[in-house]
């Protein structure tokens, strides 16, 4: 039995997964993602670059820097050897994340309270 692999050309790629085609030519000359190429030199991208390209959308909305994700990427495309390497550049970013994430917090309870001392402030005027 032949699996069916679906391809598309960057027109509907970056249509699918929201990026422009300068960002995703970007993403392959900085070593993001590995792109294949047909017969005519052109750009062919596989299901297995879009969920490459969701992977490293979720490291840039949580802050990794682009040093950072070019590593990793280097590393996945090494394959099983950089696994452990992989884990622990995660692990360490994912500290990083939370640390923020709670000043995030703490920041916005403040807020929360602000508003609220303005809030009554404004109730007893009127």
């Amino acid at each position: 039995m032949e699996v069916l692999v679906l391809t598309y050309l960057i027109g509907e790629f970056s249509a699918m997964v929201g990026l422009s085609e300068h960002t995703l030519r970007f993403y392959e000359k900085e070593g993001l993602i590995k792109v294949d190429r047909n017969e005519q030199n052109v750009r062919i991208y596989s299901d297995e670059n879009k969920l490459w390209i969701e992977n490293l959308l979720h490291m840039k909305t949580t802050g990794m820097s682009l040093k950072d994700m070019k590593q990793f990427a280097m590393w996945g495309h090494m394959g099983d050897e950089t696994t452990e390497d992989r884990l622990t550049l995660l692990k360490n970013h994912r500290k990083k994340v939370a640390k923020e994430l709670e000043e995030i917090s703490r920041s916005l309870e403040h807020l929360d309270k602000k508003i609220s001392i303005y809030e009554k402030s404004l109730g007893d005027c009127f």
